[in-house]
Protein backbone atom coordinates (compact mmCIF):
# COMPACT_ATOMS: atom_id res chain seq x y z
CA UNK A 1 0.00 0.00 0.00
CA UNK A 2 1.59 3.38 -1.45
CA UNK A 3 2.37 5.86 1.87
CA UNK A 4 -0.01 9.02 2.20
CA UNK A 5 1.79 11.95 0.94
CA UNK A 6 2.66 14.90 3.66
CA UNK A 7 1.05 17.91 3.17
CA UNK A 8 3.60 20.08 3.35
CA UNK A 9 3.35 24.14 1.21
CA UNK A 10 6.48 26.32 0.93
CA UNK A 11 7.09 28.33 4.30
CA UNK A 12 5.27 25.99 6.48
CA UNK A 13 4.64 25.73 9.91
CA UNK A 14 4.87 21.94 11.43
CA UNK A 15 3.86 19.59 14.55
CA UNK A 16 6.74 17.03 14.23
CA UNK A 17 6.45 13.92 16.22
CA UNK A 18 8.53 10.84 16.28
CA UNK A 19 8.26 8.05 18.15
CA UNK A 20 11.16 4.76 18.28
CA UNK A 21 9.87 0.91 18.00
CA UNK A 22 8.55 -0.47 20.56
CA UNK A 23 10.55 -1.73 23.18
CA UNK A 24 13.42 0.80 22.55
CA UNK A 25 14.76 3.90 24.13
CA UNK A 26 14.85 7.33 22.44
CA UNK A 27 16.52 8.82 25.26
CA UNK A 28 17.78 6.74 27.99
CA UNK A 29 19.28 9.74 30.10
CA UNK A 30 19.24 13.94 29.87
CA UNK A 31 23.03 13.15 28.25
CA UNK A 32 20.76 11.75 24.92
CA UNK A 33 18.87 14.63 25.08
CA UNK A 34 21.77 16.82 25.15
CA UNK A 35 22.68 15.24 22.10
CA UNK A 36 19.65 15.77 20.31
CA UNK A 37 19.48 19.28 21.02
CA UNK A 38 23.25 19.77 20.31
CA UNK A 39 22.36 17.87 16.92
CA UNK A 40 18.67 20.26 16.06
CA UNK A 41 21.55 23.09 16.83
CA UNK A 42 23.82 22.06 14.07
CA UNK A 43 20.84 21.60 11.62
CA UNK A 44 19.77 25.00 12.30
CA UNK A 45 22.80 26.48 10.76
CA UNK A 46 22.32 24.23 8.18
CA UNK A 47 19.06 24.62 6.92
CA UNK A 48 17.93 27.85 8.33
CA UNK A 49 14.68 26.54 10.22
CA UNK A 50 13.44 27.63 13.22
CA UNK A 51 12.20 25.67 16.37
CA UNK A 52 9.38 27.84 18.13
CA UNK A 53 9.08 24.63 20.93
CA UNK A 54 10.10 20.79 21.78
CA UNK A 55 9.21 18.54 24.24
CA UNK A 56 11.47 15.68 24.69
CA UNK A 57 9.43 14.57 28.18
CA UNK A 58 9.21 10.93 27.63
CA UNK A 59 12.11 8.37 26.88
CA UNK A 60 10.10 6.80 23.34
CA UNK A 61 9.46 9.95 21.86
CA UNK A 62 10.01 13.47 20.89
CA UNK A 63 7.81 16.44 19.60
CA UNK A 64 8.85 19.83 17.24
CA UNK A 65 7.24 22.77 16.27
CA UNK A 66 9.09 23.87 13.15
CA UNK A 67 8.96 26.75 10.79
CA UNK A 68 10.65 25.45 7.79
CA UNK A 69 11.85 28.81 6.32
CA UNK A 70 11.87 27.81 2.61
CA UNK A 71 13.73 24.39 3.33
CA UNK A 72 11.55 21.47 2.92
CA UNK A 73 10.70 19.42 6.00
CA UNK A 74 11.59 16.15 4.76
CA UNK A 75 14.77 16.95 4.49
CA UNK A 76 14.95 18.43 7.74
CA UNK A 77 13.92 15.56 10.09
CA UNK A 78 15.43 13.01 7.76
CA UNK A 79 18.98 15.10 8.69
CA UNK A 80 18.47 15.39 12.46
CA UNK A 81 16.98 11.25 12.77
CA UNK A 82 20.05 10.17 11.25
CA UNK A 83 22.18 12.30 12.95
CA UNK A 84 20.77 10.81 16.23
CA UNK A 85 20.75 7.22 15.03
CA UNK A 86 24.37 7.44 14.47
CA UNK A 87 25.07 8.88 17.52
CA UNK A 88 23.53 5.57 19.83
CA UNK A 89 24.09 3.56 16.76
CA UNK A 90 25.22 0.94 19.30
CA UNK A 91 21.47 0.05 20.26
CA UNK A 92 20.46 -0.59 16.20
CA UNK A 93 17.72 0.41 14.69
CA UNK A 94 15.62 2.95 16.72
CA UNK A 95 13.27 5.20 15.02
CA UNK A 96 9.21 3.62 14.36
CA UNK A 97 8.14 3.67 11.19
CA UNK A 98 8.48 7.66 9.75
CA UNK A 99 8.37 10.95 11.90
CA UNK A 100 4.69 12.09 11.80
CA UNK A 101 3.69 15.73 11.14
CA UNK A 102 0.77 17.81 10.73
CA UNK A 103 0.30 21.07 8.96
CA UNK A 104 -0.07 23.76 11.09
CA UNK A 105 -2.74 25.59 9.08
CA UNK A 106 -4.11 28.31 11.08
CA UNK A 107 -3.13 30.71 13.90
CA UNK A 108 -5.44 28.50 16.18
CA UNK A 109 -3.44 25.38 15.43
CA UNK A 110 -0.43 27.37 16.05
CA UNK A 111 -1.30 28.32 19.47
CA UNK A 112 -2.93 24.79 20.46
CA UNK A 113 0.41 22.94 18.96
CA UNK A 114 2.63 25.67 21.32
CA UNK A 115 0.67 25.26 24.40
CA UNK A 116 0.82 21.59 24.04
CA UNK A 117 4.28 21.90 24.39
CA UNK A 118 4.09 24.98 27.11
CA UNK A 119 2.01 23.09 29.35
CA UNK A 120 4.51 19.80 29.55
CA UNK A 121 7.84 22.04 29.50
CA UNK A 122 7.08 23.01 33.51
CA UNK A 123 6.91 19.62 34.43
CA UNK A 124 9.22 17.10 32.90
CA UNK A 125 10.81 18.72 30.06
CA UNK A 126 14.43 19.20 29.69
CA UNK A 127 16.38 22.24 29.64
CA UNK A 128 20.12 23.19 28.67
CA UNK A 129 22.32 26.40 28.01
CA UNK A 130 20.92 25.40 24.51
CA UNK A 131 17.56 25.99 24.76
CA UNK A 132 17.34 30.11 24.43
CA UNK A 133 19.67 29.55 21.57
CA UNK A 134 17.59 27.12 20.14
CA UNK A 135 14.02 28.68 20.31
CA UNK A 136 12.96 31.42 18.37
CA UNK A 137 10.91 33.75 19.79
CA UNK A 138 9.40 36.09 17.14
CA UNK A 139 7.26 33.38 15.52
CA UNK A 140 6.42 33.86 11.59
CA UNK A 141 3.46 32.01 10.72
CA UNK A 142 2.30 31.55 6.96
CA UNK A 143 -1.14 30.60 5.93
CA UNK A 144 -2.29 28.73 3.25
CA UNK A 145 -2.45 32.08 1.09
CA UNK A 146 1.31 32.29 1.74
CA UNK A 147 1.74 35.90 3.30
CA UNK A 148 4.21 35.45 6.24
CA UNK A 149 2.67 37.56 9.22
CA UNK A 150 4.56 37.42 12.98
CA UNK A 151 2.00 36.56 14.95
CA UNK A 152 3.25 35.31 18.34
CA UNK A 153 5.58 36.39 20.66
CA UNK A 154 6.65 35.11 24.55
CA UNK A 155 6.28 36.20 27.68
CA UNK A 156 9.93 36.08 28.99
CA UNK A 157 9.11 35.28 32.70
CA UNK A 158 6.57 32.03 31.81
CA UNK A 159 8.40 31.33 28.54
CA UNK A 160 4.71 30.63 27.30
CA UNK A 161 3.60 31.50 23.51
CA UNK A 162 1.12 34.55 23.35
CA UNK A 163 -1.11 35.34 20.29
CA UNK A 164 -2.51 38.99 20.03
CA UNK A 165 -6.20 37.24 20.21
CA UNK A 166 -5.71 35.38 23.44
CA UNK A 167 -7.09 36.93 26.97
CA UNK A 168 -3.58 35.39 28.31
CA UNK A 169 -1.88 37.65 25.93
CA UNK A 170 0.24 40.17 28.20
CA UNK A 171 -0.30 43.07 25.66
CA UNK A 172 -4.10 42.99 26.46
CA UNK A 173 -5.36 44.99 29.27
CA UNK A 174 -7.56 41.83 30.75
CA UNK A 175 -4.15 39.97 31.10
CA UNK A 176 -3.57 38.99 34.53
CA UNK A 177 0.05 39.71 35.26
CA UNK A 178 0.54 39.71 38.37
CA UNK A 179 -0.27 37.55 42.08
CA UNK A 180 -2.24 40.62 43.54
CA UNK A 181 -4.56 40.58 39.88
CA UNK A 182 -4.39 36.71 40.62
CA UNK A 183 -5.60 37.15 44.18
CA UNK A 184 -8.54 39.53 43.26
CA UNK A 185 -9.76 36.75 40.87
CA UNK A 186 -9.74 34.11 42.98
CA UNK A 187 -11.51 36.28 45.30
CA UNK A 188 -14.51 37.20 42.94
CA UNK A 189 -14.62 33.86 41.30
CA UNK A 190 -15.20 32.46 44.97
CA UNK A 191 -17.95 35.41 45.55
CA UNK A 192 -19.53 34.37 42.30
CA UNK A 193 -20.20 31.19 43.86
CA UNK A 194 -21.42 32.53 47.05
CA UNK A 195 -18.19 31.12 48.84
CA UNK A 196 -15.56 32.50 50.95
CA UNK A 197 -11.81 31.76 49.30
CA UNK A 198 -11.30 29.53 52.48
CA UNK A 199 -13.91 27.43 51.37
CA UNK A 200 -13.38 27.19 47.90
CA UNK A 201 -9.73 26.26 48.08
CA UNK A 202 -11.07 23.51 50.61
CA UNK A 203 -12.71 22.14 47.52
CA UNK A 204 -10.48 20.38 45.36
CA UNK A 205 -12.56 20.33 42.52
CA UNK A 206 -13.34 24.16 42.44
CA UNK A 207 -9.67 24.82 43.72
CA UNK A 208 -8.20 22.90 40.35
CA UNK A 209 -10.97 24.40 37.68
CA UNK A 210 -9.75 27.88 38.93
CA UNK A 211 -6.50 26.94 38.99
CA UNK A 212 -6.76 26.24 35.41
CA UNK A 213 -8.80 28.69 34.39
CA UNK A 214 -5.91 31.02 35.35
CA UNK A 215 -3.65 29.46 33.92
CA UNK A 216 -4.86 29.85 31.01
CA UNK A 217 -5.77 33.79 31.43
CA UNK A 218 -2.52 34.71 33.04
CA UNK A 219 0.76 35.08 31.96
CA UNK A 220 2.08 34.15 35.87
CA UNK A 221 4.53 31.40 36.27
CA UNK A 222 3.73 27.85 37.93
CA UNK A 223 5.44 29.47 41.59
CA UNK A 224 3.05 32.66 41.36
CA UNK A 225 -0.35 30.29 40.65
CA UNK A 226 0.86 28.19 43.93
CA UNK A 227 1.09 31.36 45.91
CA UNK A 228 -2.54 32.57 44.62
CA UNK A 229 -3.92 28.96 45.71
CA UNK A 230 -2.90 28.39 49.19
CA UNK A 231 0.77 28.04 48.76
CA UNK A 232 0.77 25.40 46.67
CA UNK A 233 4.48 24.43 45.55
CA UNK A 234 5.86 24.22 41.14
CA UNK A 235 5.60 20.83 41.43
CA UNK A 236 1.97 20.22 43.02
CA UNK A 237 0.44 23.12 40.38
CA UNK A 238 2.28 21.37 37.22
CA UNK A 239 0.31 18.10 38.49
CA UNK A 240 -2.74 19.45 38.94
CA UNK A 241 -2.62 21.33 35.63
CA UNK A 242 -1.23 17.67 34.37
CA UNK A 243 -3.85 16.00 35.30
CA UNK A 244 -7.05 17.92 34.81
CA UNK A 245 -6.43 18.65 31.11
CA UNK A 246 -9.02 16.73 30.11
CA UNK A 247 -11.70 18.26 32.60
CA UNK A 248 -10.29 21.76 31.70
CA UNK A 249 -11.11 21.11 28.27
CA UNK A 250 -14.88 19.62 29.22
CA UNK A 251 -15.86 22.88 31.10
CA UNK A 252 -14.54 25.36 28.25
CA UNK A 253 -10.94 26.29 30.01
CA UNK A 254 -9.08 25.23 26.69
CA UNK A 255 -6.19 22.92 27.81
Amino acid sequence: MARKAREKIPFGTYLVEQFCIDGKVLFESDTDRRIFLEICFEKKAQFHFKLYGYCLAGKDSYRLVIYDNGSDISKIMKSINISYAYRVKERGKIFKDRYKSALLKSPENLQSALYSISEETPCCDFKTDLTEKLLDREIHFTPEGGNRENLVTFDSRTNRPCLDELPSCKNREDCISSVKQGVMALERAAEARGLTVEKLLADKRLRNMELLKLRKTSALSLREIGEIFGGLGESSVCKIISRNKGKGEKNGIGF
